[in-house]
């Protein structure tokens, strides 16, 4: 009997994080993505008979998890000294000074004003980004974004599971001479950083990797049954910003006979709750995309809770990125300031803690866990905090339960979701090591 050498390893353990780094590097493109409806997310499905059984979509996934020690040096030369952000180079605070691109952002603007300062000056010819599907509103679409139109179109946050390395393969796909950046989450960056490793074309073409801050992606079912509260139907919706217009910014629905804005902390408290939590993101220690070559997220600072537009933090890696982020302040494209280290960790100090204890406290809950050499030793306490959102996230996976949840009130979740938090953020500010 053959072994399995396939991507469906991955998925059987549990282990896919719907990346589509796999579908890219398949060089039968025998691996296409399909939606799994009863856990509202991506997984690959394999043409066997187009699949020799190389192994290579085994390889590339980062499902199984991640030597983080190995992937620092073949990155940045070096192991990281920080468990709990990775290798830095410097921190900052920044935004766009474009006032319309970083409104329009989720935060800053940042990438967005990167991406057209890169393509204009010719350091790329194109960027993997993600927009959603004009057809289908509610799903995300990756493409190579070409001109700034296309990068300005692919702004804000998606809330939605994002299989955003399947666009590897138009890299692939494209002249020696061509040279692209790549924006992803955690788990997108790691799949590209392994393929690089066996694919020196692909690590040729690929000059920047711009990372997002990511504590988890809430499946499908999270705005579904979010619109379904809401009475909002699926098939009038139009168009679908989950971010901008300023900061913290709204989710924006379009539909066929008006528009509904909804504040982002309205819809968070419930889109945010573990009930959506993807099985695999409870398994995550990567929370500030630590393999990129700089990384953004919201700067979630008290002194800046009175901005209005949007401010990033950014944690710039290596000097790939330090000497594009320099010059685009020097003309004037953005402001930076540079924080302490301490900074980006207070200002996502609940999920730094979540992505760093929850998964050793949590590895008895699952058949299998990825093996990381990047998380803290939990205790009793945290052991036990990691079975909330564990039993919320397996609840979720349930019709039954889906359905039940579509006529519970919005301030009956709230206070149970809430319980634990307070719970949480307790044992967080009681703990030494963050």
């Amino acid at each position: 009997m053959i072994e399995n050498k396939t991507i469906l390893e991955s998925l059987e353990r549990q282990l896919c994080t719907g990346c589509g780094t796999c579908v890219a590097l398949c060089r039968q493109k025998a691996i296409k993505l399909v939606k799994d409806v009863q856990n509202g997310i991506y997984i690959p499905h394999v043409e066997r008979e187009l699949c020799n059984n190389c192994g290579i979509c085994l390889k590339v996934c980062p499902g199984p998890g991640i030597d983080f020690d190995q992937l620092n040096l073949e990155v940045y030369g070096k192991i990281s000294e920080n468990i709990l952000t990775g290798i830095y180079r410097n921190c900052y605070i920044g935004y766009a000074t474009d006032h319309d691109i970083r409104h329009q952002s989720s935060s800053g603007g940042l990438i967005t004003a990167l991406l057209i300062y890169a393509l204009e000056e010719r350091i790329i010819d194109g960027a993997l980004v993600t927009r959603m599907n004009k057809n289908k509103p509610l799903e995300p679409e990756p493409f190579i974004a070409k001109t700034k139109d296309e990068i300005i179109e692919a702004s804000k946050s998606k809330y939605c599971p994002v299989p955003a390395n399947i666009a590897i393969r138009e890299i692939l796909e494209a002249k020696d001479c061509k040279r692209f950046a790549v924006v992803g989450l955690p788990c997108h960056i790691q799949g590209l950083r392994k393929a690089e490793m066996i694919n020196k074309e692909l690590k040729t073409k690929i000059v920047l990797h711009l990372g997002l801050f990511c504590n988890h992606v809430p499946n499908f079912w999270g705005t579904k049954i979010l619109f379904q509260k809401l009475k909002i139907k699926e098939r009038e919706i139009i168009k679908l910003d989950y971010r901008g217009d300023g900061w913290p910014g709204c989710m924006k629905i379009n539909l066929k006979d008006g528009t509904i804005i909804i504040e982002l902390a309205d819809f968070w408290r419930f889109l945010g709750m573990y009930f959506f939590f993807p099985t695999r993101c409870l398994m995550c220690s990567d929370l500030f995309c630590e393999l990129a070559d700089v990384s953004f997220g919201d700067a979630w600072l008290p002194e800046l809770s009175n901005d209005k537009i949007g401010t990033s933090i950014i944690i710039s890696k290596n000097d790939i990125a330090e000497n594009i982020l320099l010059k685009l302040k020097l003309k004037e494209k953005i402001e930076l300031c540079e924080i302490d280290v301490e900074k980006v960790i207070q200002s996502q100090v609940k999920p730094v803690y979540f992505k760093k204890k929850n998964l050793a406290a949590s590895e008895r809950l699952f058949k299998n866990v990825p093996v990381y050499n990047n998380v803290l030793e939990p205790d009793r306490i945290d052991k036990l905090l990691a079975v909330f959102p564990y039993v919320n996230s397996r609840m979720c996976s349930k019709s039954y339960f889906r359905r039940i949840l579509r006529y519970v009130p919005f301030e009956i979740l709230s206070t149970y979701n809430n319980a634990y938090d307070k719970l949480f953020l307790k044992k967080v500010k009681q703990d030494k090591k963050i």
